[in-house]
């Protein structure tokens, strides 16, 4: 019979690499990350922070800590992630293939490429 039970998240493998690839005693490398409000079931919605998304345990893992500026797509960026998401069936409206569906995704994310996927993500 299988119950319900909370496992900690050290526990995980998962985790438990991440942490051990993370430790600061190596040299000429660097870690690129990215976190996503997705699957975070113990946050506030509106938490984006990573400070708010890792908890002070798990940021304090990520010294040091820099954080890279995710500017909007260009043009040609939209463009393609667009194409992207109609070759792969993301986008299944009628209107998507059209050039009025693209300016409605267009103004609708304002190319913050966050908004684009949220609007697009697949089901």
């Amino acid at each position: 019979m299988l119950t319900n039970v909370q496992i900690a998240p050290e526990e995980l493998a998962l985790i438990y690499n991440l942490r051990k690839m993370m430790k600061n005693d190596w040299h000429g490398g660097a870690i690129v990350l990215t976190l996503s409000q997705t699957g975070s079931l113990f946050k506030p919605r509106k938490a984006y922070l990573p400070q708010e998304l890792l908890g002070k345990e798990g940021f304090d893992a990520l010294d040091p800590f820099i954080p890279i500026l995710v500017s909007k797509y260009n043009p040609k960026e939209f463009e393609s992630c667009i194409q992207y998401y109609l070759e792969n069936n993301w986008l299944q409206h009628e209107n998507a293939h059209t050039e009025e569906g693209k300016k409605e995704l267009l103004f609708l994310s304002n190319r913050n490429p966050r908004q684009l996927e949220q609007l697009c993500a697949y089901l």
